[in-house]
């Protein structure tokens, strides 16, 4: 797992799509930080970040298109799939690359904590909520990511499916009361805003993180399956 993380890793920095997104990413929220911070004088920097979910919906199928597609479409899986590597390291080494760059797109926002401390009383409960629900968001994000570029040759299928995919349980949130109770929970249950809400208020509920873990862990185990598929059929 180790040689494939470092492997992915190394592709995100030479090629433009981890430099693209840390750089687009860290563009929208500087944006957001001064609308928010700087005019509006909020004393934290959950309000930018709460307010940015819909860009790293948009962001993240970016990152994880490439992820498998790429090989399948190359024909360079076969040379993986047939060395001694288990599927669950091979997927997971992808998963965690993603997952870095993720990271490292989100530690662009850190020394704003700085500005904050320095002009203002931080709001500490806020802030390390908010960035711990980024983390489960960006987890599951690129969870559903991976497992979309697993079953298509094509990067541009597996950016589309995973866009829509994302956009249907970002927008889940909108979608008005049916007033028929178990169809009501059911929408709130698939929707990743009203999970990551009480995360921007400090709030830590094990279910949410159940959740997002939950979503991760699902999506990760049918990547799996779908690679392993094409294990064995060649």
């Amino acid at each position: 797992m180790k040689a494939i993380f470092k492997r992915e890793l190394k592709a995100y920095f030479t090629s433009p799509i981890g430099w693209i997104f840390i750089g687009v990413f860290a563009f929208i929220y500087g944006f957001y930080f001064n609308q928010y911070v700087i005019e509006l004088g909020f004393g934290d920097i959950s309000n930018p970040l709460a307010s940015g979910l819909l860009i790293l919906v948009l962001l993240v199928p970016v990152l994880t298109m490439r992820l498998i597609a790429e090989e399948r479409g190359s024909r360079t899986d076969q040379l993986l799939l047939t060395s001694p590597v288990s599927v669950t390291s091979i997927v997971l080494g992808k998963l965690f690359a993603a997952l870095c760059v993720f990271l490292c797109a989100v530690a662009t926002t850190l020394p704003y904590l700085a500005i904050i401390a320095v002009h203002g009383a931080p709001l500490w409960g806020k802030i390390l909520g908010t960035y711990l629900g980024y983390f489960m968001l960006g987890l599951c994000f690129i969870s559903i990511g991976i497992f979309f570029s697993s079953i298509t040759e094509s990067q541009i299928i597996a950016l589309v499916v995973s866009l829509g995919v994302l956009l249907m349980f970002f927008l889940m949130a909108n979608v008005p009361s049916v007033g028929i109770g178990v169809l009501d929970k059911a929408i709130a249950l698939v929707s990743v805003t009203e999970h990551f809400e009480d995360f921007v208020i400090g709030v830590l509920k094990i279910e949410n993180i159940f959740y997002y873990l939950s979503f991760s862990v699902l999506f990760i185990f049918l990547t799996i399956r779908s690679v392993e598929k094409r294990r064995w059929a060649n």
